[in-house]
């Protein structure tokens, strides 16, 4: 499911590097490009040299470059493009497979989707491990959430279970934990649990935020005030406002005692 056979230069369309715009490059010198003509967006990538590797195309789109390898997106399939094998034509990526849907390498596993079912794959684009799932996330940590039949479990790069999580609902948070979700006396309350399975906080908010990976926050809500946590899911601004903003920019707006003012991720008032 690669793309891997090569063309020559001949047969790449050339760039008007007036036009081109260039992403800052990789550590091997390859960098994605794109340009517009008439309301149409294209993307590509050239290697240290400027030469095209992926030409401008209006059919792709360049999703990431770690490395020799890239992660592209052509029209609806996903495909992973070793950099350093040659320069690829659009006939080359028309003519292979790809994936429904694709994320990068992680902890030296990539997330892939084929026929509304999610598996591994390694560095060799072999199925890492033979497991198939109704949902997976990427791995962070050396952990990965995964649902089948309906449960949710902790895995390791291995494959193997690090820990069942028996909740109504799982969700992904911050890449130290998981937000869990179980119905309490006819409410769902929150929680989180850590890497590996085990509960950090008891489930007790009656809402929870997203993550905010600029800020390192998430908001957190109980017996009608709000506070945050940080990502390890550790309190680091207690639950003392009537009401808090997400974090903006730095900044969260929150009101306590009718006042509203705003506040840094550490809950110190700071200047409008």
């Amino acid at each position: 499911m690669t793309v891997g056979s090569r063309i020559s230069k001949s047969n790449v369309n050339p760039l008007e590097p007036s036009a081109v715009k260039m992403e800052p490059r990789s550590e091997y010198g390859f960098a994605k490009i794109s340009t517009r003509k008439d309301d149409v967006y294209y993307e590509g990538i050239v290697d240290a040299n400027g030469e095209a590797i992926v030409p401008l195309s209006s059919r792709l789109l360049v999703n990431d470059i770690t490395g020799k390898l890239a992660l592209i997106q052509f029209e609806r399939k996903f495909l992973f493009v070793p950099l350093d094998g040659g320069s690829y034509s659009q006939d080359d990526l028309e003519n292979v497979n790809g994936f429904q849907y694709a994320e990068p390498h992680q902890c030296g596993l990539a997330k892939v989707c084929v026929n509304d079912s999610w598996f591994y794959i390694n560095a060799n684009y072999q199925k890492a491990f033979d497991a198939d799932f109704e949902f997976a996330e990427s791995f962070h940590q050396n952990r990965a959430l995964v649902m089948s039949d309906g449960k949710h479990r902790i895995i390791g790069t291995d494959g193997s279970t690090v820990a069942e999580l028996n909740y109504d609902q799982v969700s992904p948070q911050s890449e130290w934990c998981w937000q869990v979700i179980n119905k309490v006396d006819g409410k769902y309350k929150s929680g989180f649990v850590d890497l590996d399975g085990k509960q950090i906080t008891d489930l007790i908010f009656d809402n929870v935020g997203y993550y905010d990976p600029e800020v390192k926050r998430i908001r957190i809500y109980k017996d009608e005030r709000f506070g945050f946590v940080d990502e390890h899911a550790k309190t680091v601004i207690s639950l003392k406002y009537e009401y808090a903003r997400p974090f903006d920019r730095g900044t969260a707006r929150v009101t306590v005692d009718g006042r509203t003012f705003l506040i840094d991720p550490n809950g110190n008032e700071v200047p409008e």
